[in-house]
């Protein structure tokens, strides 16, 4: 194949020949315009880098001054220093967007549980505090309810980091979030007592955002009362059995439980303690619609992650929603080869609909939590939705003392007696689809994961579209498939495919496992075949070059897999340890490990990028160089197939392949 190669000396552009490694602020639009058509030339609609929210970088703290060689002192400096945040990250998105990128898949974004770091326990409703622009609190917009005293008062200790990557402290960012939340709400307090006009138009919002949240934010604030009295969200651990089922019992009309929940609500600091829980979350959302509209500006997209569960909170306030004693798992990965025992808990099938096709309880809930998820972004991944069709449950009470459980005490629940009116299964059709519909969002843009040992009702209805005794083609889905040890070549079936997620570890950790080696989708022979396909004699030697690189180098076959992915499904997900070349595990799955949910981008993210490109000390993702290889893959192959002639297949990337050619050029210089 005949390719352009253009120096970096070479004056394609107005601007000066010369360029160094770090991209000039003219130079970007050019860079990012490349990088979106070469994605483009490919055919990959959604390209999401997978960075949840305590994972985005923090600034750099130019005020931070060494007290030791490990240690800084600085004051607060606009976000929570200890925790990423995914609200008004412009310049990240910006970062990602010229990379490529035309989404970031968050992870579930709700108010965490006490001493539980997983996002994937976090509440459905509550959103997470610890995200909160601190800044955006010292405007008028507002009410100055944060000033620069507040946030100076406010000493941040932190340990010198000179590594590609950060890890969030969630202690530390709870710690320094209670402080300012509160500072927050009493200045609100105090300037709307003095007749503040810009902190009463802030309460028009906030009484508002109360009436239209209600549905879930009063029982969920006198939660948070009960928590805090018991130490812990698991209200199956309350002492007091009253507080454990309260709920359930107001919904009986038990006078107890009526008074016990107003002598609660009603004591002499929790009326106050309530109001600033509600203020907080009204904050939360406020930002992220803030940001919403900032990002959709910015052609900038966030993919939602709608938990297949419910947080203790959500359980406790909504009681009759919920099977009692059965829970959702997996059927295998758990101890001793036995299944993963989640302790989420289920829906009740049986009060998904009422007789008369309308939302039943337990329906009317799990359409609020789509809805909720929804809020704040443009797509969704739906977390095991095979949890929605036909989830894997269990009896809590016959899980044993070692964790294990007999198998008659679990099945996938259309095996049961639970659910004899197959109501379940409606879910997709009409619940699910609905309410993404209603929402703008196409179902076929949606990342489903669909991993794991499935079930034939799930089969049935996520495949095939089964609804009932009809078929609804408009419903058929493929899920997502893990590149990682397949020949992408043969893919077809799926509509998103990505190397890594937040739930392995890092691609780079793969070069060092020996079963990649004998696996045919790292065999150096295809690889080369497929990225460049030997269709005459001077592409045959190319190819064998190619070949023996690869073999000879882990990490130029590393690369070749990752421009293997980017030929495979309309859409691509990349985590974002890939893509800088981060040698850590964001998350163990189905293993609780201290350092799980922690791993986070540094603050210098940019400056550590451009040297692993430079210096290859880390296996960070150089996007011109991969997309140039997907690029004359693709050309490469519609000539072998006989479907474009050379020159017609040639000259189609001709001007790209020469951008792409001189963008990996400009990466490589020294500074």
């Amino acid at each position: 194949m005949n390719t352009i190669n253009i120096s970096p000396k070479t004056n394609i552009y107005s601007k000066s020949p010369s360029f160094g490694r770090r991209l000039r602020e003219d130079e970007k639009p050019q860079f990012e315009k490349t990088m979106h058509d070469a994605f483009d030339y490919l055919g990959i609609k959604n390209r999401a880098l997978i960075v949840h929210g305590s994972c985005f970088p923090s600034k750099i703290d130019n005020n931070a001054r060494k007290i030791t060689e490990d240690y800084t002192i600085s004051t607060l400096n606009g976000k929570n220093p200890f925790i990423g945040s995914p609200y008004m990250a412009k310049d990240f998105t910006d970062f990602v967007k010229l990379n490529g990128f035309n989404a970031i898949q968050l992870g579930p974004n709700g108010k965490l549980n006490k001493r539980d770091n997983s996002p994937y326990h976090a509440s459905v409703f509550a959103k997470n505090e610890l995200f909160l622009d601190y800044d955006r609190l010292k405007t008028d917009e507002y009410a100055n309810i944060l000033s620069d005293n507040d946030l100076n008062s406010v000493k941040i200790f932190k340990s010198v980091n000179n590594k590609n990557y950060e890890m969030a402290d969630f202690n530390e960012a709870q710690s320094i979030s209670k402080v300012i939340t509160r500072k927050a709400y009493r200045n609100f307090r105090r300037s709307l007592a003095n007749g503040s006009l810009k902190a009463k138009k802030l309460d028009d919002e906030f009484i508002q955002y109360k009436i239209e949240n209600n549905y879930w934010l009063e029982k969920d604030s006198v939660f948070r009362l009960f928590s805090d009295i018991y130490g812990t969200d698991d209200f199956t651990q309350w002492e007091n059995e009253l507080d454990r089922n309260l709920i359930s019992k107001i919904n009986k009309g038990d006078k107890a439980a009526i008074e016990r929940y107003e002598q609660v609500k009603n004591r002499s600091n929790s009326k106050l303690r309530i109001d600033e829980y509600k203020f907080v979350q009204f904050l939360v959302d406020k930002q992220e619609a803030e940001d919403k509209e900032i990002r959709q500006a910015d052609g900038m997209q966030y993919i939602g992650d709608l938990l297949v569960g419910f947080s203790y909170a959500d359980e406790w306030a909504n009681p009759d929603a919920f099977l009692k004693d059965w829970r959702v798992g997996a059927p295998d990965g758990g101890k001793n080869g036995g299944p993963q025992l989640w302790n989420i808990a289920v829906l009740n099938p049986k009060t998904l609909f009422n007789h008369d096709g309308s939302l039943g309880v337990s329906g009317q809930l799990l359409k609020h939590k789509i809805e909720r998820t929804i809020d704040g972004v443009e797509n969704v991944r739906v977390d095991n939705v095979m949890g929605l069709v036909d989830p894997y449950v269990y009896k809590s009470s016959a899980v044993k003392e070692d964790g294990s459980i007999s198998p008659e005490d679990r099945n996938f629940l259309a095996y049961t007696d639970l659910d004899k009116e197959r109501n379940y299964p409606k879910i997709m059709h009409d619940i699910l689809l609905p309410t993404l519909r209603e929402h703008g969002i196409n179902p076929h843009d949606v990342v489903w994961e669909n991993l794991g040992n499935q079930s034939d009702t799930f089969k049935s209805v996520f495949y095939g579209g089964k609804y009932g005794d009809k078929t609804f083609e408009d419903e058929k889905f493929s899920g997502v498939t893990y590149s990682k040890g397949i020949k992408m070549e043969l893919n077809k079936d799926y509509t998103y495919s990505f190397m890594s997620t937040h739930d392995n570890e890092p691609s780079a950790e793969l070069l060092n496992q020996d079963w990649i080696y004998s696996n045919e989708g790292w065999n150096p022979l295809y690889l080369a075949g497929y990225l460049i396909p030997p269709y005459n004699q001077e592409q045959a030697n190319l190819s064998a070059q190619f070949c023996r690189k690869i073999e000879q180098n882990p990490r130029a076959r590393l690369n070749a897999k990752y421009a293997e992915l980017f030929r495979g499904t309309p859409n691509i997900q990349v985590s974002f340890a890939d893509l800088f070349g981060i040698d850590k595990t964001y998350n163990v799955g189905g293993q609780a490990k201290a350092e799980n949910w922690k791993l986070r981008i540094n603050p210098d993210y940019e400056k550590t990028y451009n040297k692993s490109l430079e210096t290859g000390e880390e296996p960070a993702m150089n996007m011109p160089e991969l997309l140039k290889l997907a690029v004359n893959s693709k050309a490469g192959l519609e000539i072998a197939k006989g479907e474009k002639s050379e020159y017609e297949a040639n000259s189609e990337i001709a001007d790209l392949n020469a951008r792409l050619s001189h963008w990996y050029d400009v990466l490589k210089e020294e500074e």
